[in-house]
Formats: structure tokens, C-alpha cells, sequence
């Protein structure tokens, strides 16, 4: 049986030689090729967008969820796809396409420790917080992009389970019958962390630095020395989840607030920074409980 665990055991490099060496690995979706297109042309407009999205239904009912939930921030029901498009912009449906395109490209059936319905839920109440608090503290021009990193910090947990699946079912074990923690049992069965992994699929997408970034860093935000203020604000979302226990996940167990918020960001004291979290939880279960599949 030890035999058959040590056997599970890869080392970092191994682990990256697997990504390099898998030939079904997603690419950049499609609709969000087409949409990218679309922004980049002279004659980009409502009526296109919403013809291109249209095409796939379960995008459009995703993007009415978001634009309807509590901390996404709109003052009106959206009903329609042209209507969300219309209150919303182009680009902010653009953005909205892209974080659900590439989250769809990475779905799974349930496995051992990740249901794929909460690993959703988890995602969009990340991203939709990160845009709020983006908006909150004066970054209105990275709210879009704190939207996307939000929704999409988590990949490397996707891409994990997905090709890792022996090892993240040893992983989930170690965590929960031998009380290791999740960053030090990936480290022992994958030689590094869904962080690490989440910037692998990232930089091959070539996204960029900051979505990267806020994959690679949102547990230890510090690390991102150049874009760091997205990753920072992805961050924090991440971190209300396992304060209000609202949507939280297994590997986030024990994630704390990084101290370097306040000097980063610029609050006032860790009293106002704290206050200002606290102020979320009222939201975080209103949005939750919108979130449905």
C-alpha cells in the first residue's frame, strides 16, 4: 500500500513535464476568440455581441446570473441578453464572456473531494467580489479584470483534478484523514501548488500579467511584484469566502488575510480594513443564494 502511494508521488518537475506533455489541454475557447474579434473591429455594437453570445445558451443564462447578483452591483433585474449588454457595455460583457468561456473550457464531472457546482459557486462569488471591492476602493479601471481573476484564480484546482486526478484524490485524503494542510499536500504528491499549476495554463493561454498573476498568487499576493493590485483585491475575495464560511472550499482552509493589504492598498489602519470586510458578509449570502445551477 506505501508502495503504491509513494508511486503517486511526483516531483515539481514531473508535474510540469505532464502539462507540457498533454495533448488535450484546452484552448482558448471559441466564442471568446470571436468576441475578442469583435472588439477589435471598427463596428462593434450591441446587436453583434448578443448575436455571437446568443449562439450559446448556457453563457447566456450564466452571464444574466452575474449581472443579476446582489454584489455585482446593477440597480435593475437584466432580463435579456441585449439588455444586460446594453447596462453593462460591451467590454463588460466581453470581460463576463471571457472568465465563464475559459472556466466552461476546464469543466468535469465530480471527483473526490471537488463538486464541480461548488467549485462554480465558489469561482463567481470570488469574481463578482473582487469586481465590487475593485470599484470600492477607487480602481474602476481593474474592476473588469479583478472580475476575470476572480472568477478564475481556481483553474489550477481544475486542471489538477482533471489530469492529476490520482494525485488530487491523495491530496483531498492527506487533508482530510491525516490533517495535513492542502498547500503542504500538494506539495508532497505534485512537487507544487494549483497556484503554480493555475500559472502554467495561464501563460499558455497568454493571458495577461495581471489574470496571470492573481492564478499564481492569490494566496500569497506579495509574490506579484509587477501588476500586483489585481491580485491583491482577488485576494481578499478569496479570503471572505473562509471568513463568512459562504462558499468556501477545502483548499483554502486556514487562508488569512495577507498583513501587506493595508500599506498595498492604502487603508487607513487594520481597524478600517476590517471593518471594511465585515461589511461584505450581508452581501456574500445574498449573492450565494442567487447562484444557481
Amino acid at each position: 500500500m506505501e508502495n503504491e502511494k509513494d508511486s503517486l508521488i511526483l516531483s515539481g518537475e514531473e508535474t510540469f513535464n505532464v502539462l507540457l506533455n498533454i495533448k488535450d489541454l484546452p484552448s482558448i475557447p471559441k466564442i471568446m476568440l470571436e468576441v475578442q474579434a469583435l472588439l477589435r473591429s471598427e463596428s462593434h455594437n450591441t446587436v453583434k455581441l448578443a448575436s455571437i453570445v446568443g449562439k450559446d445558451h448556457g453563457l447566456t443564462t450564466k452571464i444574466l446570473m452575474v449581472a443579476n447578483s446582489p454584489l455585482y452591483g446593477l440597480q435593475r433585474k437584466v432580463s435579456s441578453l441585449e439588455f444586460a449588454i446594453m447596462l453593462l457595455g460591451v467590454n463588460e460583457v466581453s470581460n463576463i464572456v471571457t472568465a465563464l468561456s475559459l472556466a466552461e473550457t476546464m469543466k468535469m464531472n465530480d471527483i473526490y473531494g471537488l463538486n464541480f457546482m461548488s467549485f462554480w459557486k465558489h469561482s463567481m462569488l470570488v469574481g463578482t467580489a473582487a469586481k465590487d471591492i475593485a470599484k470600492r476602493l477607487g480602481f474602476f479601471d481593474l474592476s473588469g479584470d479583478a472580475f476575470v481573476g476572480g472568477m478564475l484564480h481556481d483553474l489550477g484546482i481544475q486542471l489538477t483534478a482533471r489530469y492529476f486526478k490520482n494525485q488530487f484524490e491523495k491530496i483531498m485524503e492527506s487533508v482530510e484523514k491525516d490533517g495535513l494542510n492542502f498547500k503542504a499536500a500538494e506539495e508532497k504528491y505534485l512537487g507544487l501548488t494549483h497556484q503554480e499549476i493555475g500559472g502554467f495554463i495561464s501563460r499558455r493561454w497568454n493571458l495577461p500579467p495581471h489574470l496571470i498573476n492573481s492564478l499564481m498568487f492569490h494566496h500569497n499576493p506579495y509574490g506579484a511584484m509587477d501588476s500586483p493590485i489585481v491580485p491583491y483585491i482577488v485576494h481578499i475575495a478569496d479570503c471572505m469566502t473562509q471568513k463568512f464560511k459562504i462558499a468556501d472550499v477545502h483548499w483554502d482552509e486556514g487562508l488569512e488575510f495577507d498583513k501587506s493589504i493595508i500599506n498595498v492598498l492604502k487603508f487607513e489602519s487594520e481597524e478600517k480594513f476590517n471593518e471594511f470586510v465585515d461589511d461584505y458578509q450581508s452581501r456574500f449570502e445574498e449573492t450565494a443564494n442567487a447562484i444557481k445551477f
